[in-house]
């Protein structure tokens, strides 16, 4: 979206699939936006968060509202209770798949996200 760099930023999240098959994790689209909206307040710096103190409090502040606003309009950041699918199940998966349920759910939430990060970068908050 912000036209961050593909390598090596597109490896932070490869293993997630690992916590999301535990069936007892965070929403996948609230971590990877987290580590966008981190990636996008610390472009071009070098150097750690903790060298860029502003910065890094804009990416807190942006990562907290995304997070508040996600859990007021949805009640939750748990994927299981989000999706209704505990993913350490695969008859559980296989029914999801099937139905294509991710239409009303993830792809709602995917939504909410993506047009909060939008805003936010509008209103020049990240």
């Amino acid at each position: 979206m912000w036209d961050l760099p593909k390598e090596p930023c597109s490896w932070a999240t490869a293993g997630y699939m690992g916590a999301i098959s535990t069936g007892q994790t965070t929403c996948g689209l609230l971590i990877g936006c987290s580590i966008a909206l981190g990636l996008q307040c610390g472009n071009g710096k070098a150097g750690v968060p903790e060298e860029h103190a502003s910065d890094r409090d804009t990416a807190i502040e942006a990562v907290e509202s995304l997070y508040r606003d996600f859990l007021k309009r949805f009640g939750s950041t748990d994927c299981r209770t989000l999706s209704v699918c505990d993913y350490s199940n695969s008859e559980d998966i296989a029914r999801r798949v099937q139905n294509e349920e991710w239409k009303d759910t993830c792809d709602i939430f995917l939504k909410f996200v993506m047009t909060k990060c939008i805003e936010m970068a509008q209103e020049n908050r990240i």
